[in-house]
């Protein structure tokens, strides 16, 4: 192992890893003994889990810059940190913000829209509109270092595309998130599908690449991307906790970087397609019925979970306040 493997290693377990898991560890009690709200079912929880994303957020930006002056690599690692971390942040502070005053008469984007033709905002079309820009600004970053190429029209279109992409899937993690611990596992699969895409495809074109730095590449930023998931994936499945909008929009904005950071043009406009479909779907279909009209996917959803009653309510936890240990 190379001291620049090594360091990436330290990096990705120290900063993505024990940071969130730690952080959320010493928070969940104070959390838990603050307001509780409803869940699905009626369970009083804390919806204060999605705080893991302001940790990540900040070692994920750490990780950006100690990768820009102390590590001498060519990788593709860090810069895409760099770009997550700031992402993050912003989607973390306008998804608590819509926690904290969203209105649940605007839900969805035609109420979010209706609303702003009617010449007001809600916290739901803030979170829209800035997310959005912020996945844009993100996008642009991204496509000029790909290409290296000044701001060109058609560079410029690229970049609304991918900035689309990362938008539309972190209002999807946000839209599964309805049911413990469905937003974490989407968000999982959608990270390993990103961390392939971005450890392959992130390499300038026509360089010949050596298995183990794609190797390297790939286990880093699975470490640091499945970080937040193993901070706060008991309290999700153990109806403690609540991610909320300020947990499921991050995630979603993150896993959607992950996902274009590598692709090719048609690979983005394909993602961006099923993205489009998915979002709108919504406003029309419920996903927790499809998923539980499916004998795999309801089997997935509820893996994990508390146990269900025969009229569908979960079975009563012998301690509902107790924190769970969180691995």
């Amino acid at each position: 192992m190379t001291d620049s493997m090594l360091t990436a290693a330290v990096l990705a377990l120290g900063l993505g890893v024990v940071v969130p898991w730690l952080g959320v560890r010493l928070m969940a009690p104070s959390l838990a003994a603050g307001p509780r709200v409803p869940n699905f079912r009626g369970r009083p929880v804390f919806a204060g889990l999605g705080v893991v994303w302001l940790l990540w957020a900040g070692a994920a930006i750490l990780a950006g810059v100690a990768g820009s002056s102390v590590v001498p690599w060519d990788g593709t690692r860090i810069p895409v940190l760099a770009l997550a971390g700031p992402l993050a942040l912003v989607a973390f502070a306008l998804g608590l913000f819509d926690d904290a005053y969203g209105d649940p008469a605007a839900r969805g984007f035609r109420g979010h829209l209706s609303a702003m033709l009617r010449g007001r905002l809600t916290t739901g079309g803030a979170k829209l509109l800035g997310v959005s820009s912020a996945s844009f600004v993100v996008a642009l970053v991204l496509v000029r270092a790909r290409f290296d190429r000044p701001p060109t029209p058609a560079l410029i279109a690229g970049a609304l595309a991918v900035g689309a992409a990362i938008a539309l899937t972190s209002n999807f993690i946000n839209l599964l998130d309805v049911r413990p611990g469905r937003a974490l596992k989407a968000y999982s699969l959608l990270v390993a599908c990103g961390v392939v895409s971005a450890s392959i495809g992130l390499h300038p074109a026509g360089q010949r690449i050596a298995p183990d730095a794609v190797l390297a590449d790939g286990l880093f930023l699975a470490a640091f991307a499945i970080g937040p998931v193993l901070a706060t994936w008991r309290w999700d499945l153990g109806e403690v906790g609540m991610l909320g909008d300020a947990g499921a929009n991050p995630a979603g904005a993150v896993a959607g970087l992950l996902i274009v950071a590598g692709l090719p043009v048609w690979g983005i406009g394909l993602y961006l397609v099923v993205m489009v479909v998915l979002n709108l779907a919504s406003e029309r279909i419920s996903f927790t019925r499809i998923i539980e009209s499916s004998t795999v996917l309801c089997r997935l959803d509820m893996l994990g979970r508390l146990p269900l009653d025969r009229d569908g309510s979960a079975e009563p936890a012998s301690d509902s306040t107790r924190i769970p240990p969180p691995m």
